[in-house]
Protein backbone atom coordinates (compact mmCIF):
# COMPACT_ATOMS: atom_id res chain seq x y z
CA UNK A 1 0.00 0.00 0.00
CA UNK A 2 1.39 3.62 -0.80
CA UNK A 3 0.38 7.16 -0.13
CA UNK A 4 -0.71 9.74 -2.88
CA UNK A 5 2.88 10.77 -3.39
CA UNK A 6 3.44 7.08 -4.61
CA UNK A 7 5.71 6.03 -0.92
CA UNK A 8 5.28 3.15 0.97
CA UNK A 9 2.52 3.66 3.65
CA UNK A 10 4.44 2.45 6.93
CA UNK A 11 2.08 1.69 10.14
CA UNK A 12 2.16 3.19 13.43
CA UNK A 13 3.88 1.70 16.87
CA UNK A 14 0.94 3.01 18.62
CA UNK A 15 -0.57 -0.18 15.98
CA UNK A 16 1.73 -2.65 17.51
CA UNK A 17 0.36 -5.11 20.09
CA UNK A 18 1.41 -4.82 24.23
CA UNK A 19 4.34 -7.69 23.81
CA UNK A 20 5.80 -5.90 20.48
CA UNK A 21 5.98 -2.35 22.35
CA UNK A 22 6.98 -4.04 25.48
CA UNK A 23 9.89 -5.75 23.76
CA UNK A 24 11.05 -2.48 21.94
CA UNK A 25 10.84 0.05 25.12
CA UNK A 26 12.93 -2.48 26.84
CA UNK A 27 15.47 -2.79 24.25
CA UNK A 28 15.95 0.86 23.22
CA UNK A 29 14.67 2.50 26.39
CA UNK A 30 16.44 0.05 29.08
CA UNK A 31 19.20 -0.69 26.77
CA UNK A 32 18.08 -4.42 27.43
CA UNK A 33 19.38 -7.74 25.30
CA UNK A 34 18.22 -10.84 23.22
CA UNK A 35 19.43 -12.83 26.65
CA UNK A 36 18.26 -10.06 28.88
CA UNK A 37 14.67 -9.98 27.60
CA UNK A 38 14.53 -13.93 27.73
CA UNK A 39 15.63 -14.52 31.04
CA UNK A 40 13.04 -11.74 32.37
CA UNK A 41 10.17 -13.00 30.12
CA UNK A 42 11.25 -16.77 30.99
CA UNK A 43 11.37 -17.79 27.27
CA UNK A 44 14.26 -18.05 24.85
CA UNK A 45 16.34 -15.65 22.72
CA UNK A 46 15.14 -16.52 19.48
CA UNK A 47 11.71 -16.16 20.49
CA UNK A 48 12.66 -12.26 21.96
CA UNK A 49 14.63 -11.56 19.10
CA UNK A 50 12.15 -13.15 16.00
CA UNK A 51 9.56 -10.88 18.08
CA UNK A 52 11.37 -7.48 18.13
CA UNK A 53 12.47 -8.10 14.42
CA UNK A 54 8.77 -8.75 13.68
CA UNK A 55 7.48 -5.20 15.46
CA UNK A 56 10.11 -3.27 13.15
CA UNK A 57 8.85 -4.72 9.87
CA UNK A 58 5.40 -3.93 10.85
CA UNK A 59 5.95 -0.38 11.28
CA UNK A 60 9.17 -0.18 8.90
CA UNK A 61 8.00 0.09 5.03
CA UNK A 62 7.35 -2.96 2.63
CA UNK A 63 10.40 -3.31 0.45
CA UNK A 64 11.29 -5.87 -2.32
CA UNK A 65 14.55 -4.65 -2.82
CA UNK A 66 16.17 -6.09 0.58
CA UNK A 67 15.66 -9.17 1.64
CA UNK A 68 14.71 -11.20 4.96
CA UNK A 69 17.99 -11.59 6.17
CA UNK A 70 19.07 -8.17 5.46
CA UNK A 71 15.83 -6.44 7.33
CA UNK A 72 16.17 -8.63 9.99
CA UNK A 73 20.36 -7.32 10.15
CA UNK A 74 19.22 -3.86 10.09
CA UNK A 75 16.87 -4.57 12.47
CA UNK A 76 19.19 -6.15 15.07
CA UNK A 77 21.56 -2.86 14.54
CA UNK A 78 18.48 -0.30 14.67
CA UNK A 79 17.86 -2.14 18.51
CA UNK A 80 21.77 -2.38 19.20
CA UNK A 81 22.13 -6.34 19.44
CA UNK A 82 25.11 -7.06 16.87
CA UNK A 83 28.46 -7.29 17.99
CA UNK A 84 31.28 -5.07 16.89
CA UNK A 85 32.48 -6.68 13.58
CA UNK A 86 28.48 -7.28 13.09
CA UNK A 87 27.78 -3.50 13.06
CA UNK A 88 30.63 -2.41 11.04
CA UNK A 89 29.64 -5.10 8.52
CA UNK A 90 26.11 -3.15 8.29
CA UNK A 91 27.20 0.46 8.37
CA UNK A 92 29.41 -1.34 5.28
CA UNK A 93 26.32 -2.50 3.66
CA UNK A 94 24.19 0.82 4.56
CA UNK A 95 27.12 3.01 2.72
CA UNK A 96 27.00 0.99 -0.27
CA UNK A 97 22.81 0.64 -0.61
CA UNK A 98 20.52 3.34 -1.33
CA UNK A 99 17.64 0.82 -1.14
CA UNK A 100 18.94 -0.02 2.89
CA UNK A 101 19.62 3.23 4.22
CA UNK A 102 16.15 4.19 2.73
CA UNK A 103 14.33 1.35 4.77
CA UNK A 104 16.94 1.37 7.84
CA UNK A 105 15.87 5.40 8.02
CA UNK A 106 11.86 4.68 7.52
CA UNK A 107 12.63 2.10 9.77
CA UNK A 108 14.39 4.63 12.65
CA UNK A 109 11.53 7.18 12.29
CA UNK A 110 8.96 5.21 12.91
CA UNK A 111 10.93 3.85 16.26
CA UNK A 112 11.77 7.55 17.19
CA UNK A 113 8.66 8.04 19.86
CA UNK A 114 10.09 5.11 21.50
CA UNK A 115 13.13 5.64 21.38
CA UNK A 116 14.32 9.62 21.20
CA UNK A 117 18.13 9.30 20.71
CA UNK A 118 19.02 5.70 21.48
CA UNK A 119 19.07 4.58 17.77
CA UNK A 120 22.01 4.47 15.90
CA UNK A 121 22.64 6.90 12.95
CA UNK A 122 22.81 5.66 9.35
CA UNK A 123 25.48 5.94 7.69
CA UNK A 124 25.18 7.75 4.75
CA UNK A 125 27.15 8.00 1.29
CA UNK A 126 29.66 10.09 0.45
CA UNK A 127 27.56 12.18 -2.02
CA UNK A 128 24.99 12.81 0.63
CA UNK A 129 27.82 13.91 3.20
CA UNK A 130 28.62 16.51 0.94
CA UNK A 131 25.24 17.59 1.07
CA UNK A 132 25.00 17.68 4.32
CA UNK A 133 28.07 19.91 4.85
CA UNK A 134 26.89 22.35 2.23
CA UNK A 135 23.64 22.08 4.48
CA UNK A 136 25.40 22.57 7.76
CA UNK A 137 27.43 25.66 6.08
CA UNK A 138 23.70 27.35 4.94
CA UNK A 139 22.43 26.99 8.21
CA UNK A 140 25.44 28.44 9.58
CA UNK A 141 25.11 31.87 8.06
CA UNK A 142 21.87 32.19 9.57
CA UNK A 143 23.13 30.84 13.34
CA UNK A 144 26.45 32.55 13.45
CA UNK A 145 25.56 35.62 15.18
CA UNK A 146 23.91 33.92 17.59
CA UNK A 147 26.44 30.83 18.46
CA UNK A 148 29.52 33.80 18.50
CA UNK A 149 26.94 36.23 21.13
CA UNK A 150 26.26 32.48 22.98
CA UNK A 151 29.74 32.57 24.04
CA UNK A 152 30.57 35.80 24.91
CA UNK A 153 27.80 35.68 27.91
CA UNK A 154 26.25 33.04 30.07
CA UNK A 155 25.78 30.50 27.79
CA UNK A 156 22.08 29.24 27.66
CA UNK A 157 21.31 25.51 27.25
CA UNK A 158 19.56 24.33 24.26
CA UNK A 159 19.51 20.46 23.79
CA UNK A 160 20.01 17.55 26.02
CA UNK A 161 19.14 17.19 29.81
CA UNK A 162 19.27 20.54 30.83
CA UNK A 163 16.35 21.73 28.62
CA UNK A 164 14.27 18.64 28.82
CA UNK A 165 14.60 18.85 32.56
CA UNK A 166 14.05 22.46 32.19
CA UNK A 167 10.43 22.17 30.51
CA UNK A 168 9.84 19.38 32.44
CA UNK A 169 9.65 22.01 35.23
CA UNK A 170 7.44 24.09 33.26
CA UNK A 171 4.85 21.27 32.77
CA UNK A 172 5.38 20.19 36.34
CA UNK A 173 4.51 23.44 37.62
CA UNK A 174 1.31 23.92 35.03
CA UNK A 175 2.88 27.97 34.81
CA UNK A 176 0.21 29.81 33.05
CA UNK A 177 -2.43 32.35 33.54
CA UNK A 178 -3.03 35.63 34.81
CA UNK A 179 0.15 37.99 34.58
CA UNK A 180 1.17 38.35 38.25
CA UNK A 181 1.59 41.25 40.38
CA UNK A 182 5.60 42.38 40.42
CA UNK A 183 7.56 41.34 43.26
CA UNK A 184 11.06 40.65 43.03
CA UNK A 185 12.59 37.42 43.49
CA UNK A 186 15.99 36.11 44.03
CA UNK A 187 17.87 32.78 44.07
CA UNK A 188 18.83 32.77 47.42
CA UNK A 189 17.76 29.50 49.45
CA UNK A 190 16.35 31.55 52.30
CA UNK A 191 13.85 33.27 50.16
CA UNK A 192 11.87 30.17 49.30
CA UNK A 193 9.31 27.94 51.43
CA UNK A 194 7.71 26.02 48.86
CA UNK A 195 7.13 22.45 48.82
CA UNK A 196 9.52 20.35 47.16
CA UNK A 197 7.88 18.87 43.73
CA UNK A 198 9.04 16.49 41.07
CA UNK A 199 9.30 16.45 37.49
CA UNK A 200 7.68 14.27 35.03
CA UNK A 201 11.28 12.78 34.74
CA UNK A 202 11.49 12.21 38.48
CA UNK A 203 13.80 14.91 39.45
CA UNK A 204 13.10 17.02 42.98
CA UNK A 205 12.77 20.78 42.82
CA UNK A 206 11.17 23.78 44.93
CA UNK A 207 9.71 26.82 42.83
CA UNK A 208 11.93 29.75 43.23
CA UNK A 209 9.93 32.24 41.42
CA UNK A 210 7.48 32.11 38.00
CA UNK A 211 5.61 34.07 36.04
CA UNK A 212 3.46 34.44 32.66
CA UNK A 213 5.77 35.83 29.78
CA UNK A 214 3.61 38.26 28.01
CA UNK A 215 3.72 40.86 24.84
CA UNK A 216 4.69 45.04 26.43
CA UNK A 217 1.76 47.01 26.32
CA UNK A 218 0.53 48.52 23.05
CA UNK A 219 2.11 45.59 21.03
CA UNK A 220 0.22 43.38 18.88
CA UNK A 221 2.52 40.23 19.19
CA UNK A 222 0.41 36.93 19.64
CA UNK A 223 3.55 35.79 21.17
CA UNK A 224 3.13 34.15 24.75
CA UNK A 225 5.12 31.98 27.04
CA UNK A 226 6.27 30.81 31.10
CA UNK A 227 9.40 31.21 32.95
CA UNK A 228 9.92 29.64 36.39
CA UNK A 229 13.22 29.43 38.40
CA UNK A 230 13.72 26.26 40.61
CA UNK A 231 16.08 25.15 42.87
CA UNK A 232 17.18 21.34 43.34
CA UNK A 233 17.28 20.52 46.64
CA UNK A 234 19.98 17.60 46.00
CA UNK A 235 22.71 19.87 44.71
CA UNK A 236 21.69 23.01 45.58
CA UNK A 237 21.54 24.16 41.88
CA UNK A 238 19.27 27.24 40.34
CA UNK A 239 17.82 27.12 37.00
CA UNK A 240 16.20 29.24 34.91
CA UNK A 241 13.63 27.54 32.49
CA UNK A 242 12.04 29.34 29.67
CA UNK A 243 9.34 28.56 27.11
CA UNK A 244 7.77 31.32 23.97
CA UNK A 245 5.45 30.46 21.35
CA UNK A 246 4.35 32.75 18.75
CA UNK A 247 7.54 34.45 18.24
CA UNK A 248 8.90 35.46 14.71
CA UNK A 249 12.12 33.63 13.35
CA UNK A 250 14.98 34.26 14.18
CA UNK A 251 16.77 37.05 11.75
CA UNK A 252 19.76 35.31 9.39
CA UNK A 253 21.59 38.34 10.72
CA UNK A 254 21.50 41.90 12.13
CA UNK A 255 19.34 40.39 15.88
CA UNK A 256 19.13 37.49 17.98
CA UNK A 257 16.66 37.34 20.74
CA UNK A 258 18.54 37.34 24.17
CA UNK A 259 17.35 36.65 27.91
CA UNK A 260 17.47 39.16 31.33
CA UNK A 261 16.82 39.29 34.17
CA UNK A 262 15.69 43.11 35.30
CA UNK A 263 14.48 45.38 37.99
CA UNK A 264 15.14 48.49 36.45
CA UNK A 265 17.90 50.24 34.17
CA UNK A 266 20.33 50.49 37.27
CA UNK A 267 19.32 46.75 38.20
CA UNK A 268 19.57 44.33 35.10
CA UNK A 269 21.58 40.90 34.48
CA UNK A 270 21.92 39.97 30.51
CA UNK A 271 21.92 36.04 31.16
CA UNK A 272 22.83 35.47 27.34
CA UNK A 273 21.49 34.78 24.10
CA UNK A 274 19.35 31.15 23.39
CA UNK A 275 22.03 28.60 21.95
CA UNK A 276 19.61 28.19 19.38
CA UNK A 277 17.25 29.92 16.45
CA UNK A 278 13.81 30.20 16.44
CA UNK A 279 12.01 28.34 13.38
CA UNK A 280 8.84 28.87 11.51
CA UNK A 281 7.20 27.22 14.35
CA UNK A 282 7.56 30.11 16.30
CA UNK A 283 9.09 27.85 19.87
CA UNK A 284 11.86 28.33 22.29
CA UNK A 285 12.74 26.53 24.76
CA UNK A 286 16.11 27.09 26.57
CA UNK A 287 17.41 26.87 30.33
CA UNK A 288 20.11 28.82 31.98
CA UNK A 289 22.18 27.89 34.78
CA UNK A 290 22.18 30.39 37.64
CA UNK A 291 24.27 30.77 40.21
CA UNK A 292 23.31 30.81 44.11
CA UNK A 293 24.02 34.03 44.74
CA UNK A 294 22.30 35.63 41.84
CA UNK A 295 20.49 38.66 43.05
CA UNK A 296 16.83 39.50 43.11
CA UNK A 297 15.17 40.98 40.12
CA UNK A 298 11.43 41.48 39.38
CA UNK A 299 11.26 40.28 35.96
CA UNK A 300 12.22 38.29 33.00
CA UNK A 301 12.91 39.52 29.93
CA UNK A 302 12.96 38.35 25.90
CA UNK A 303 14.21 40.61 24.06
CA UNK A 304 16.07 41.76 20.35
CA UNK A 305 19.41 42.45 20.60
CA UNK A 306 21.71 43.78 17.68
CA UNK A 307 24.77 43.86 19.48
CA UNK A 308 27.21 41.00 20.69
CA UNK A 309 28.01 42.60 24.17
CA UNK A 310 24.32 44.56 25.27
CA UNK A 311 24.87 46.69 28.15
CA UNK A 312 20.63 47.50 28.12
CA UNK A 313 17.76 45.11 26.90
CA UNK A 314 17.11 45.72 23.14
CA UNK A 315 13.67 45.67 21.70
CA UNK A 316 10.79 43.78 24.38
CA UNK A 317 9.65 40.89 23.19
CA UNK A 318 8.06 39.65 25.70
CA UNK A 319 7.93 40.30 29.95
CA UNK A 320 6.96 38.57 32.80
CA UNK A 321 6.55 40.19 36.06
CA UNK A 322 8.27 37.17 38.94
CA UNK A 323 6.33 36.56 41.58
CA UNK A 324 8.08 34.15 43.91
CA UNK A 325 6.83 31.35 45.66
CA UNK A 326 6.84 32.76 48.96
CA UNK A 327 4.27 35.28 47.96
CA UNK A 328 2.57 33.21 46.17
CA UNK A 329 1.68 31.04 48.89
CA UNK A 330 0.97 33.98 50.92
CA UNK A 331 -1.74 35.33 48.11
CA UNK A 332 -3.05 32.15 48.14
CA UNK A 333 -3.91 31.72 51.70
CA UNK A 334 -5.22 35.30 51.82
CA UNK A 335 -7.38 34.53 48.92
CA UNK A 336 -8.33 31.05 50.52
CA UNK A 337 -9.03 32.62 54.45
CA UNK A 338 -10.98 35.40 52.72
CA UNK A 339 -14.47 35.44 54.05
CA UNK A 340 -17.09 35.81 51.57
CA UNK A 341 -19.02 38.32 50.54
CA UNK A 342 -22.23 38.89 52.33
CA UNK A 343 -25.70 40.09 50.85
CA UNK A 344 -28.20 42.27 52.34
CA UNK A 345 -31.72 40.62 52.00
Amino acid sequence: MHDLLGLPLMASIDTLNDRQRAVLQLLLRQGKSYDDLAVLLKTDPTGVRTRARGAIAAVAPDSSEIGPARRDEIADYLLGQQTASQRAATRDYLQGSAAGRAWARAAATALAPIAGDALPDIPAQREEVAEAFDALDRRAARQDEVKRSSRLGTRLLLAGVGVILGIAIILALGVGGDDPASTATTASPTSTSAAVQTTPTGDKFVVVAQGTLIAPEGGDSDAKGQVAIVRFPDNNQYRLALQATGLPPSSARGSAYGVWLYTSEDKKQFLGFPDATVGEDGRLETVSELSPGTPAYGAVLLTRETTEKPTKPGNLVLVARMVSAADLAKQRTQTQTQPPPTTTP
